[in-house]
């Protein structure tokens, strides 16, 4: 068998095998983990003074079930794929120290299995001349996502980088007060050039069900902390 046919036998091959996986219907879905999974105002509002500035995340993925609550539909949400044959990954912008204590800590509520590098993947932001940027378009790329999660700006831009379907989880009305910057631009500060949105202008994206990047808007009802 010359080397040509060989070529062709292995394309055809790897075709045929791409297209049964595709018509399983099987998808590959990432969420992200900060206000979208967990409601994590409190553990962040709670790092020591000598534990910011950096932000030792460390002390945050090792505290997360001190102060951490689950965002109860997003964890529906995350069971109607698992359960239903679905692929499911975790990408936050955390970095990774005590990762497996965070890997545990959502494993214990999601009852399914979640490990650091196989379907947890930390993605802190790089930063570019003063200014971050997500990082997360690439494990999005790696992981072949169809869909993505995510609360904040820069999760929709990763999303629409990587070739991958933008999906907005509102965030808690309490948590755009902790920070409104980087969602719709900051609707808490006044009208700019660079926050060109209000309140107003933000109820009017809710009820559209399309954010300003193009993303659908997931319309999750959750009540919050018991404060």
């Amino acid at each position: 068998m010359n080397w040509s046919r060989k070529l062709r036998i292995i394309i055809q091959t790897n075709l045929y095998f791409s297209l049964l996986f595709a018509q399983n219907g099987i998808l590959n879905v990432g969420f992200d983990i900060d206000d979208t999974i967990l409601f994590s105002r409190d553990v962040f509002l709670n790092l020591p003074e000598d534990k910011r500035n950096p932000t030792d995340y460390g002390w945050i993925n090792s505290h997360d079930e001190d102060y951490s609550l689950f965002m109860t539909p997003t964890v529906e949400l995350v069971h109607f794929f698992h359960k239903n044959g679905h692929k499911v990954f975790f990408i936050t912008a955390r970095s990774n120290p005590n990762g497996n204590i965070l890997a545990k800590f959502l494993t214990e509520e999601l009852m399914f299995p979640v490990e650091v590098n196989k379907n947890l993947f930390f993605s802190p932001k790089e930063r570019i001349s003063g200014k971050r940027y997500t990082t997360k378009q690439r494990i999005m790329k790696r992981l072949r996502l169809d869909l993505f999660y995510g609360d904040a700006d820069t999760d929709m831009i990763a999303a629409l980088k990587a070739g991958v379907h933008p999906v907005r989880i509102v965030r808690h009305k309490d948590s755009i007060v902790s920070y409104g910057s980087n969602y719709f631009g900051n609707t808490i500060d006044s009208i700019s050039p660079k926050n060109p949105f209000s309140l107003k202008d933000l109820n009017i994206f809710y009820s559209s069900n399309v954010g300003i990047f193009g993303e659908s808007i997931y319309p999750i009802i959750w009540e919050g902390p018991l404060e």
